[in-house]
């Protein structure tokens, strides 16, 4: 399956790291929150249903703080991001020991854990080696943004793991101006080579095989390194895992989950069709899954998830449940219940 026909994922732990810069601008949060498509809940509640988000509600984000934050502060949040969260959140998860070779193999296949769009790899090149980052979209408006962060999170990751001993020197860029990252903090030193055909960090062979010493700490979470192989899955699949974390404000209408994945309405309705499906149709069979999912593992009254499912009619709820399960929510709730 090509990529172009794929619904890019992230997970949603990435998604929620991303999401504290937005704490930095107070009251504004949740209003950008909702301006970039992602859930607003994400901050606060970690009991939904759901593992992956869109990559579109992050190229999102990056556009909404562009808009929102001047340059230069943007890419101090980026780094303090780094520095005291995201990178620290990918080496509790690297194995004890190893060479940088060996440790930069074992991320990159970890980032593509966390997305299916990332790909992250080194390469060498005569006497020196370079982490090579390859993302498509230069003429998009958060792409410059989204390299921005990646430059600061290669170089910091490569300062944690040669425990500071490296510095960068030479970074290739996509864009075809290098004045914002020149200011960004940290690489002011640093000699930037623009409209490369992708983002790398150059690493001295030196570096390559020295031994990583990491400190090994207590984990808070279970992460698995061996994700499901959700990049291979059909585009049906792709469509219900992108669009399950925003139907519990109801059923969306197709333009509005068009917009939220970045895609033209037409290419939706055809990508479904292709594989047999009818947005209306499996719309509200997503939703039914998570009323089904309510009505047995809480005590809500069924009225209160029909109204927040976007049902205002008890009836007329009532007639679609009893049309999909054949048989009325209560006795559903009846036959079924955890709670």
């Amino acid at each position: 399956m090509s990529r172009s026909n794929n619904i890019q994922l992230v997970t949603k732990d990435s998604v929620k790291i991303f999401t504290t810069i937005l704490k930095e601008l107070d009251s504004k949060s949740h209003l950008l929150l909702r301006e970039a498509t992602i859930p607003i809940d994400i901050i606060d509640d970690d009991k939904r249903h759901y593992l992956y988000l869109p990559e579109s509600c992050l190229k999102n984000l990056m556009e909404v703080l562009s808009r929102n934050v001047e340059n230069h502060r943007l890419g101090v949040l980026f780094w303090r991001l780094c520095k005291d969260t995201y990178i620290p959140s990918f080496i509790e998860r690297l194995t004890i020991g190893g060479d940088l070779k060996s440790t930069l193999d074992e991320f990159s296949n970890l980032l593509i854990s966390d997305s299916t769009n990332a790909k992250v790899y080194l390469q060498e090149k005569g006497d020196t080696w370079w982490l090579v980052r390859e993302k498509s979209g230069i003429d998009e408006p958060w792409f410059k943004f989204a390299e921005m962060f990646s430059v600061i999170f290669m170089c910091e990751l490569l300062r944690n793991l040669t425990s500071h001993e490296w510095a960068p020197s030479r970074i290739g860029i996509r864009c075809d101006n290098d004045s914002d990252f020149v200011a960004l903090p940290a690489l002011k030193s640093v000699q930037f080579f623009t409209e490369r055909p992708v983002t790398a960090i150059e690493i001295p062979k030196a570096f390559i095989y020295k031994k990583v010493n990491l400190i090994q700490k207590q984990r808070t979470h279970n992460i698995s390194n061996n994700p499901l192989n959700i990049k291979n899955i059909c585009f049906v699949e792709q469509f219900k895992m992108a669009i399950s974390p925003y139907l519990p404000v109801g059923k969306l209408p197709i333009k509005l989950a068009a917009e939220i994945l970045r895609m033209n309405v037409r290419t939706l309705q055809r990508k479904l069709k292709n594989e047999g499906a009818i947005y209306q149709v499996l719309i509200e069979e997503m939703c039914f899954e998570l009323i089904t999912r309510d009505i047995v593992e809480t005590t809500k009254p069924i009225t209160i998830i029909a109204t927040q499912y976007g049902y205002s009619d008890a009836g007329h709820f009532s007639r679609a449940f009893k049309r999909i399960y054949g048989v009325s929510p209560t006795l559903y709730r009846k036959n079924n219940s955890l709670a």
